[in-house]
């Protein structure tokens, strides 16, 4: 485990850290309950059979196209980061960095975009029971995408996140569809339930990508699609950027958007990381939340020193426009003491109900980052990266 994600719990074990019980005159959250309902439900979009299966591709042995390293650089470094706290930013910034590089890498130079081999298209992968593996199926009942590659999904099980041999139980596919063009490399994600070409669609989201310079010095990606349990959806559009990737001092910038239909709410990413060398990195975070007229909006900066490992935050949490906070997070945490607290502005202590929603607050970024890494690691894992 990195310096960075050791150092990150310190954040989260924070919102047990508050003041000596005081009377507040500070603003405080107006309605915690429904708030962290809200989130609860954003959460619970994530959990449909297929969903579950797909996400767990990621550890599953076999990879039908392992010629095609550029496929899964593209996925890792264009995964779709969820709306982030000030306890997960920085966890993720690292390996983001490093995907952009990755990226940058495996697409410079080259004459024409594409993304998955051409010697796979229209094949489809299955589950070989003697062999615990995928492996490709020489006789599918449909062919697989014309300019991609499928893999049929199974049953896991709860606990391992492994396939389920004994019995050996279909529950969808996903498909995996190139769609570059001229210098722009780009892949379309299709997860669905039921046999091939039918079933209802779960996840469907296209990441596209170009790189400048040789070698190469910056990277622009965008992804768009959606994530649905069949009844709630969730809409999201995210761009990344990065530039000084031949250095050991590269910054990015993120920004994301995602739109739940029922009930109806936004939340709002924009997420910048700087490095000054290689031993630091500064995160500027500005998170909003917005549902039936009420916002709760998180702003502030997180600095993370690999060596000698530390973190220091400085977050401000507001309401409906506020000027004033209802919550602040701020203080250091290092390997030996964590001097973080999340209090109200005046110092006084956030009552349960508020610990509650923020928590939850916090889970969801945790959540979806989880999930939506699951949308682009088992296609990574696949496409041999």
């Amino acid at each position: 485990m990195s310096a960075y994600r050791r150092t990150w719990w310190a954040i989260g074990a924070a919102a047990l850290v508050v003041s000596a019980c005081k009377d507040s005159t500070a603003p405080q959250l107006s309605n915690p309950q429904q708030l962290g309902s809200d989130l609860q439900i954003v959460s619970s979009v994530f959990d449909s059979p297929a969903f579950r299966s797909f996400g767990a591709l990621d550890s599953a042995p076999g990879s039908p196209v392992a010629a095609s390293t550029p496929a899964g650089a593209l996925l890792s470094a264009a995964s779709v980061a969820a709306p982030q706290t000030p306890r997960q930013p920085y966890a993720d910034a690292p390996a983001r960095l490093q995907a952009f590089r990755t990226t940058a890498a495996a697409f410079g130079g080259r004459l024409s975009a594409q993304v998955i081999p051409s010697t796979v298209w229209g094949k489809t992968y299955v589950w070989d029971v003697n062999a615990h593996a995928y492996v490709e199926d020489p006789s599918p009942a449909v062919a697989g995408p014309s300019t991609g590659v499928r893999l049929i999904l199974y049953a896991i099980d709860p606990i391992t996140h492994h396939v389920v041999e004994s019995p050996l139980t279909p529950v969808g596919y996903v498909d995996l569809v190139d769609q570059s063009s001229g210098n722009t490399n780009q892949l379309e994600v299709i997860v669905k339930d039921g046999t091939p070409p039918n079933g209802t669609t779960y996840v469907d989201y296209t990441v596209s990508a170009t790189v400048t310079g040789s070698p190469p010095s910056s990277f622009d990606a965008t992804a768009v699609g959606f994530v649905t349990d069949g009844t709630r959806r969730i809409d999201f559009n995210a761009t990344f950027s990065a530039t000084n990737l031949a250095t050991d001092n590269p910054d990015a910038h993120a920004v994301v958007h995602w739109a739940l239909n029922n009930p109806a709410l936004t939340i709002d990413l924009d997420e910048k990381v700087d490095t000054p060398n290689a031993n630091e990195a500064t995160i500027t975070i500005d998170f909003t939340y917005a549902h039936a007229g009420e916002t709760v909006h998180l702003t502030g900066t997180v600095t993370v020193v690999s060596s000698p490992g530390s973190v220091t935050a400085d977050f401000a949490v507001y309401e409906n426009g506020g000027t004033t906070p209802v919550a602040v997070i701020r203080g250091t945490a290092d390997a030996t003491h964590n001097g973080i607290t999340i209090t109200h502005q005046d110092g006084s202590q956030l009552s349960p109900g508020e610990l509650e929603a923020l928590d939850q607050l916090f889970q969801l970024p945790e959540r979806l980052e989880e999930v939506l890494e699951h949308l682009v690691q088992p296609a990574k894992h696949f496409m041999g990266a």
